[in-house]
């Protein structure tokens, strides 16, 4: 998108600032299609090392990447979202206990409380239901609940996103009508049947 197309758009209106948890970003069917969800201007994806450097260790762990790949991936992420990355300064020495009982989510929290987030996406509510977080204006939702509002308010382009997603699988190819099959089997079942519901056959 050219640049100035871009300005116009954040001077209309501001983006959603969403954080995306591991737990959210494994497996890879739906991280891929959130990306491309931001990359299209659906929303902004903030960021933080931690995450992704957390998201490696999980998608090595499961055997799903090699370690060079998994890499490639947090590589290109820095690369192309570098400008959403949340600044360490602003999070790292504020992860106090009251915002998690996990340490690794605490800094997670930290970084959604303090780096003007609007929506963390998680499957893990339960480390994440500290008052802090809610006083700050922290919206916490799976991705499943996350990705029916947006189809619900910006239904042609989530759409468009989606089969963009589906178009870039060549290995094996994908139409959108198993992309959202497989984002359903992934973690996103209401969100792939109201999707499905919208595609042509």
């Amino acid at each position: 998108m050219p640049s100035g197309r871009r300005l116009a758009l954040d001077a209309v209106a501001r983006l959603q600032r969403i954080f995306i948890d591991t737990s959210e970003l494994f497996p890879f069917t739906i991280m891929d299609a959130l990306l491309t969800l931001s990359e299209d201007f659906i929303f902004s994806w903030v960021w933080t090392d931690e995450v992704l450097e957390e998201w490696e260790k999980v998608i090595v762990r499961e055997g799903l990447r090699s370690v060079e790949s998994a890499r490639s991936v947090s590589d290109a992420v820095r690369a192309h979202f570098n400008e959403y990355r949340i600044d360490p300064i602003l999070y790292r020495g504020r992860a106090t206990p009251n915002l998690s009982p996990d340490p690794d989510d605490r800094l997670h929290a930290a970084a959604c409380v303090y780096g003007d987030v609007d929506v963390l996406l998680t499957r893990n509510h339960r480390d994440f239901a500290a008052p802090a977080i809610g006083e700050a204006g922290v919206q916490v939702m799976s991705s499943d609940e996350f990705l029916r509002g947006r189809l619900s308010h910006r239904r042609r382009s989530v759409i468009e996103s989606i089969t963009r997603t589906a178009n870039r699988k060549l290995s094996p190819p994908m139409s959108p009508i198993e992309l959202a099959n497989a984002m359903a089997n992934a973690g996103t079942p209401k969100f792939a049947a109201r999707l499905k519901a919208l595609l042509p056959e």
